[in-house]
């Protein structure tokens, strides 16, 4: 908002211009790298973190993303965080790094297959799960990684902790699908589908969403899974929801998809982009970030409009 005075005839009249933004949506934000960012996690309102290709550790925060850290593999993969101060990011041949409020330490899996997911249950800083490549499932509790047997080869390519209870859920290939709700991993297979599933999000226990190859996705209302139409073909990466009516996803080839509370829709970004998403992360409806291929990075704010309703309310508190 930007206010002059004008004295004339002894009147005293405020001009008032608005210049707030109407871009509300996904917009490509500047990137301090070229290679592939496979994961992101906002931490906070004004910082967020992101790994990828040759062990690149991206940090944002002040209004940039920085190159805060390389490691010595070959890619890290996946990386969550429970709090501002405790994250875990894993990657090739059991790579695995813990952050503890200052800074990162290197902390790796006995096992050299690739970890693909991380996640960290709710409000815990004592314990981490990873998964990967040919199905191997990793606890980290005090201090020690121990291997948890699934009785499977498929890859496992998420993780997730619900915000309520002690509610895990891992997704794989050809239909896998577990659900830990505090007596250990139990079997829920997608029946039906051979799809690879890449991403699941849990929003509670009646109300879990599964995305994979070829654009499909599956939701679990509590008896059954049921599969869902979206409008595109191109893989399902990764899943946000800021509720249960206002949920995103990020696909290959640059899709983005909305979910409304109804149905699914696809929602262009500024400027469009064929770059494959692998990570996304909101923070509330206003505020979220998307990643990718060569090192893309999207933005996405809901800037608010102004209308002539609230200029009237200024008008009136300037009197």
């Amino acid at each position: 908002m930007v206010g002059s005075r004008l004295r004339s005839g002894g009147i005293l009249t405020l001009v008032v211009v608005f210049t707030a933004p109407a871009f509300g949506g996904w917009r490509s934000f500047p990137t301090p790298t070229t290679k592939d960012i496979n994961a992101v996690k906002v931490v906070s309102a004004g910082e967020a973190w992101a790994v990828g290709y040759w062990g690149e550790i991206l940090h944002y925060a002040n209004g940039s993303w920085t190159i805060y850290h390389n490691w010595m593999t070959p890619f890290l993969q996946d990386v969550d965080f429970n709090a501002p101060n405790f994250g875990v990011a894993v990657g090739a041949d059991g790579s695995c790094a813990f952050f503890r409020g200052s800074s990162w330490v290197w902390e790796g899996i006995t096992s050299n297959r690739d970890m693909y997911a991380v996640g960290i249950p709710r409000n815990q800083t004592e314990e981490a799960w990873a998964a990967g490549e040919n199905g191997e499932l990793w606890r980290w509790y005090g201090g020690v990684w121990t291997r948890v047997n699934l009785n499977t080869t498929h890859n496992i390519h998420d993780l997730f902790w619900s915000a309520t209870g002690y509610d895990g859920w891992l997704v794989g290939d050809l239909g896998l699908c577990y659900h830990n709700s505090g007596s250990g991993w139990v079997d829920v297979n997608i029946l039906g589908t051979t799809t690879h599933f890449y991403c699941i999000n849990a929003l509670a226990a009646n109300n879990v969403w599964v995305g994979g190859a070829g654009g499909k996705l599956y939701h679990w209302e509590g008896v059954a899974w049921a599969p869902v139409a979206t409008p595109t073909a191109k893989a399902i990466r990764e899943m946000a929801f800021n509720g249960p009516t206002d949920g995103w996803a990020v696909c290959d080839g640059g899709v983005i998809l909305h979910y409304n509370g109804v149905e699914w829709s696809a929602v262009t970004s500024t400027p469009p982009t064929a770059a494959d998403f692998s990570g996304l992360s909101m923070w509330s409806a206003q505020s979220g970030w998307a990643v990718g291929g060569d090192g893309t990075i999207y933005e996405y704010r809901n800037y608010p409009n102004v209308t002539p309703s609230s200029l009237g309310r200024v008008k009136a508190a300037l009197r």
